[in-house]
């Protein structure tokens, strides 16, 4: 079985931050299908990892669907940064805490958690990595991109590949803004500001 394929019961508790029993005992009631090794070991496929996902936390509604606010000023915009490097995340939390746009901001160590805060918090805005294990920044950013609803949702790449190998991972999607690390802070905070004056227009 190939690696980046096949997950252990332990990796797909680590991503989905529950208990390993929590991840057994899907499998064992069927919520997540899964082969079993010779040694008896569970092995879940990454599609039904992602399948399960889409279960217990649904996307469906569009980043842009802004509800109307009476009380436009306390309008905030809610942002998502996956990054499976602990430092970055740490530093990014350091650095946005220092932009004057109005924001929550929520972190994800990995494409998994970062699917799960996505059908959580419904974020407006994510950035993400590229390069990450088992799943990558595309594959991520095309699997909600495909949830009803979602064709509209920001996105922006923040990457220390270069261009061809970002090609070899495959098709960026239209509008998805790539920027180069280091990350570039200053072109983050105008990014935010620009999509905070736009849910701001159309709440308003």
């Amino acid at each position: 079985m190939e690696e980046k394929t096949w997950l252990s019961t332990r990796t797909a508790a680590k991503l989905l931050n529950v208990s390993i029993r929590t991840v057994q005992n899907w499998v064992d009631t069927g919520k997540i299908e899964a082969s079993v090794t010779v040694g008896g070991h569970r092995r879940i496929a990454r599609k039904e990892l992602i399948k399960h996902l889409a279960l217990i936390n649904p996307i469906t509604k569009s980043f842009t669907s802004i509800p109307f606010r009476s009380d436009i000023k306390n309008q905030v915009l809610k942002v998502l940064f996956v990054e499976d490097d602990y430092a970055v995340l740490r530093l990014c939390e350091m650095k946005f805490s220092e932009f004057s746009v109005p924001h929550d901001l929520f972190l994800a160590s990995n494409a998994y958690q970062g699917m799960l805060m996505v059908g959580k918090f419904q974020p407006d805005i994510i950035f993400t990595d590229l390069n990450m294990p088992d799943i990558d920044g595309l594959q991520m950013i095309n699997e909600i991109l495909n949830a009803p609803g979602m064709k509209n949702t920001k996105f922006v790449v923040v990457t220390g590949m270069s261009s061809s190998e970002i090609e070899l991972l495959g098709v960026i999607p239209d509008g998805v803004v790539i920027l180069p690390k280091p990350i570039p802070f200053k072109t983050i905070e105008t990014i935010l500001l620009q999509q905070y004056n736009q849910i701001v227009a159309i709440g308003s």
